[in-house]
């Protein structure tokens, strides 16, 4: 099993927020433009509030015995 740390934790948060970004900027008239704005919007905050300090993620690798 392979844990993150944090600083892994944060990156992929803020790669997320990057791709939303660069589709809001691809995308004006599209009709989820609003709520992914919303989404960005709040997002971090809620991350960096009440998230960061309670989760994070791992990764099992299994194969055949």
């Amino acid at each position: 099993m392979v844990l993150a740390d944090q600083d892994g934790w944060d990156r992929y948060e803020a790669a997320k927020w990057l791709t939303m970004r660069r589709w809001l900027d691809a995308n004006p008239d599209d009709d989820l433009f609003k709520e992914v704005r919303l989404l960005l919007t709040s997002e971090p905050e809620r991350y960096a509030t009440y998230t960061r300090e309670y989760l994070g993620w791992g990764v099992f690798a299994l194969m055949p015995r």
